[in-house]
């Protein structure tokens, strides 16, 4: 485990999705209020949002590289980083110029991300992750996420938005765990590794996780702003991360009753920052 290459991936991984993230946003939101299939796939043939897919090719690598070489609960909250890159972006792209509360917001988001890692500590090593658990758990993912979907079919369009963006940053929060547990087995064994059934499993895992949560977001954009898709995005995918790698990989997680109480006031830190932030990305 080298921190020291771990950290500036992640974090240079969150600048390549944030400006991905405003880019496909400006690119896939058309204020109808609907979800529209045709819609995304006419999103294949715009050059923005191509473009946006590359920064997400080059920030899925970084990722990568930064699980392979540190812990779970320290490289994926970094990347709520995204949310204060994304802003100057989009001002880029034609939106507002930032104002103080933009500012106070990226000051609390930094400040969140700053008392979650000194909370947390060294998390130590992960361990391998079992095919089995990774089935199980991409399982219990999608249902829990296809029974809120179903919940707010017939949802004002603000509620919709919120809720895919809730359940895309969840299925993006496991598709971390999975990444850590693809690169374990291809420092392991090479790419004998990923033939092997804890290999392979994961893999495959991650692919059904990360298509979905793909387009999951794309849809989101689609049906509301940005100020109600990306907050439950960011907030969510962290959490459900750093669960995760604690349940899954072991990775050390002190849960006394202070330092859940510090982590709940971290998240809603990061939901407020991410939208205020987002309310000045928004087309709407």
């Amino acid at each position: 485990m080298s921190l020291a290459v771990a950290l500036p991936c992640a974090v240079m991984s969150a600048v390549a999705y944030g400006t991905a993230t405003a880019v496909q946003h400006r690119a896939a939101h058309r204020g109808t209020g609907r979800a529209d299939a045709r819609g995304v796939l006419r999103l294949a043939r715009d050059p923005r949002w191509l473009a946006s897919v590359g920064g997400d090719t080059v920030g899925l690598v970084l990722q990568v590289v930064a699980l392979a070489t540190g812990p779970v609960l320290l490289v994926q909250p970094l990347l709520v980083l995204a949310v204060p890159v994304a802003l100057p972006v989009g001002r880029l792209l034609g939106g507002p110029a930032p104002t103080w509360r933009d500012y106070a917001a990226c000051v609390g988001i930094l400040g969140a991300l700053a008392v979650f890692f000194a909370l947390v500590g060294d998390p130590g090593q992960a361990s391998p992750l079992p095919a089995a658990h990774a089935a199980w758990a991409t399982a219990a993912a999608a249902a829990v996420g296809a029974v809120l979907l179903l919940a707010v079919r017939t949802a004002s369009s603000t509620v919709r938005a919120a809720v895919y963006g809730a359940v895309a940053g969840a299925w993006f929060g496991l598709v971390g765990v999975l990444l850590d547990a693809v690169a374990t087995s291809w420092q392991r064994s090479g790419p004998t590794g990923l033939t092997q059934t804890d290999g392979w499993v994961p893999l495959v895992c991650l692919l059904l996780a990360g298509t979905g949560a793909l387009v999951l977001t794309q849809v989101s954009f689609q049906v509301g702003s940005l100020a109600a898709s990306f907050p439950a995005n960011e907030a969510t995918a962290p959490v459900v991360a750093v669960v995760l790698g604690a349940a899954l990989l072991h990775e050390q997680l002190p849960l006394s009753p202070g330092h859940v109480a510090a982590y709940l006031l971290c998240v809603a830190a990061v939901a407020l920052g991410t939208a205020q932030l987002a309310r000045g990305l928004s087309s709407d």
